[in-house]
């Protein structure tokens, strides 16, 4: 297999494993793949069974041919796509129930949300998960958002010393 084609494989992997909340380890568990073989697909660098994308298209929904391309869209609301789709199988259902991945809470709703937009610490972006039914530790979003430079803008707490506030850095452009 080509070397660009595995690459593009190995990003659309990961985007569907993102955008469905899962950690690799959750993934490769509903896919039925070990998690060193969702590592080796994604990163691109290693040959593969065409078989493991037929496992990632059955449960993902998407055709492998579709997981080939270079176009490949991804619906923002995939997670609840697959939860329906796997509404039969309880395994699955469950696991897709579960607290979503950090990446995923952040890129599909902390982002996307209206209260992002002002600063905010840390304990208020916990409260806006823990609203939704999510428990994360302060500082596993703290290292999250910093890994986020283009979309989060961090700033020191105007009041308070050693203090950090967060917000959406889409929402600062247009200030």
């Amino acid at each position: 297999m080509d070397a660009a084609i595995r690459k593009t494989i190995g990003r659309n992997v990961r985007k569907i494993r993102e955008a469905s909340g899962l950690s690799q380890i959750k993934f490769a568990m509903l896919t039925g793949l070990s998690r060193a073989s969702v590592v080796n697909i994604e990163s691109g660098d290693k040959g593969y069974n065409i078989n493991l994308l037929d496992r990632i298209s059955t449960f993902s929904n998407y055709k492998v041919e579709q997981i080939c391309s270079t176009d490949l869209k991804i619906p923002k609301n995939l997670r609840e796509i697959l939860v329906n789709h796997h509404r039969a199988d309880l395994s699955n259902y469950a696991t897709l129930n579960e607290t979503p991945a950090l990446v995923y809470a952040i890129n599909y709703h902390l982002l996307e949300s209206t209260f992002f937009e002002s600063p905010r610490e840390i304990n208020e972006i916990k409260l806006f998960f823990e609203r939704l039914g999510w428990r994360y530790l302060g500082t596993s979003i703290q290292n999250a958002l910093k890994r986020m430079p283009d979309k989060v803008l961090i700033e020191e707490h105007e009041l308070k010393m050693r203090t950090y506030t967060y917000r959406s850095f889409l929402y600062n452009k247009y200030l």
